[in-house]
This record gives structure tokens, sequence and C-alpha cells, in this order.
């Protein structure tokens, strides 16, 4: 249970967070690095501070694409709203982009994009803008849905292209080490990665003006970005993490 800000101290928040305007925005876009588990029936409470913002759901999909909800709760709710939802499906085998689609609310902000992978043409069509991008070609979705697909020994210190909107980057995941994490009732040992993701040099096509808090900063550099996963049994991502200047936002999986 969580301790709720606005019941003990009612007219504080505001004034607490209105000074931390921009470096909150950072946090709860961040929190939509949400895409923390891609199996089915996954549920994750998103908290900042300890104190809980959001959650993820994910609900029941065929093998090879996810659908997942993000929604904000509690304090965030009167300061960033957010009510995201985001799909994605992959290719056999190598896991390559094959369907986006996104709708986005977030406060009066609101949002579709549809992208659809062109045997034909070589790259994703986005409505009526085309990226040429390589067959193998990842996105963020399908790198956390590997990682609780493939061992270690598979995907540690491996570089991928991304596709991410338009923009190409390339993204690893660097194994840290293993070790126990309590989630909800029991702790579970897991592996533990670092995610690294930097701009390549090619030429980057913005195909939106403006996006949402996920898309936004996932990519930033000063990001540090971490997953615990399961390392027997399910492989399922049990925590992740998202930090920068020295505030964490935490998705832990709800496990009770």
């Amino acid at each position: 249970m969580f301790w709720d800000w606005q019941e003990h101290f009612p007219g504080r928040n505001k004034i607490v967070f209105a000074r931390n305007t921009s470096a909150l925005k950072l946090r709860v876009l961040s929190c939509l690095f949400c895409f923390f588990s891609i199996l089915c029936g996954q549920n994750y409470t998103l908290t900042i501070w300890g104190f809980k913002v959001g959650y993820v759901s994910i609900e029941d999909t065929e093998s090879l694409s996810i659908n997942i909800t993000a929604k904000s709760t509690g304090i965030t709710d009167y300061f960033w709203p957010f009510n995201n939802q985001y799909k994605a499906s992959f290719a056999p085998v190598t896991f390559g982009f094959q369907t986006f689609e996104k709708k986005i609310v977030q406060g009066t902000f609101k949002q579709n994009l549809q992208g659809e992978w062109s045997d034909e043409r070589g790259g994703i069509l986005y409505k009526k803008t085309f990226v040429k991008r390589n067959k193998k070609c990842q996105t963020i979705f399908s790198i956390l849905y590997r990682v609780q697909q493939e061992s270690p020994n598979i995907l540690d210190t491996k570089w991928f292209q991304t596709e991410h909107e338009g923009e190409l980057f390339n993204v690893r995941l660097l194994l840290a080490d293993s070790l126990n994490i309590w989630a909800g009732n029991d702790s579970v040992f897991c592996d533990h990665y670092r995610i690294d993701i930097k701009a390549t040099s090619e030429k980057q096509i913005k195909i939106l003006d403006k996006t949402d808090y996920f898309h936004e900063n996932i990519t930033h550099q000063k990001l540090i970005k971490q997953l615990w996963v399961e390392k027997y049994g399910e492989r399922r991502i049990i925590q992740a993490s998202v930090k920068m200047t020295g505030v964490t936002l935490k998705a832990v999986i709800n496990n009770e």
C-alpha cells in the first residue's frame, strides 16, 4: 500500500512538483519504459521515490506480438496524466519489425501512429512516410521480447539496429551480474542487464513533430536503463528502472 501525499499534505503537492516540473516530466516520460515485460498477462506498478505513479498491463497476445496499456494514477494524474496503448508484432527468427501502432492520450495531447513493414519496398511505411530499413531491424519492443526468450550467451554485448519512429539507433544489452530481486511476496533470482542506446551515423527521418513521453525520452543518452530478468523458468522481466540526475523510476511486477 502506498502513502498518499494528497491525503496528508493537501495543497503541498502542487508547490513541490511545480519547482521540479521539467525533472518530473522526464521521470514520468521515462515511466513508459514500461515495456518491461512482454509476456502475456503481466502487470507492473510504476513508482518514483517509492510513490505509485501508474501501472502497466499486458494483455494476452499471440506469439511474436505485444499489446500494452500504460496509465497514470494518483499524483501523476494531477500533473502529467497519460493513458497510452501500444501494439507491435515481429518477424519469426529475426524478431524484425512487422507492425506497430500506438494510441496516445497525455493530458490534452492525443496522437495515433501506425507503421508496417513492406517486403516490396524494403522498409517501413508510416502512413505517407517511408523509411528504408534492413529486414532484421529491431524495435525497442522486440529487444525486450528477446530478453525473455534468449539466453545471455546470445544477447550479451551484441549491437542491434533498432527503428524508432523514423530514427535509427543501435541497442545492446550488457549482462552486469545475477542476483535475487524481491517481487511482491518472494525473491526471484535474476539476470541483471543494462541497456545502451546510441544514435547511428545514418540520416534520421523525423516523422513526427511531437511524440509521446516514452518515445521522446527512451533514447536519451544520460538515462540509465536497467532490467532484471528471471534467470530460470518463465524468464519474466521482474523489475526495470530508469535513472537520471539521482532520481529513479521503477517498474516492479505484481507477483502476489
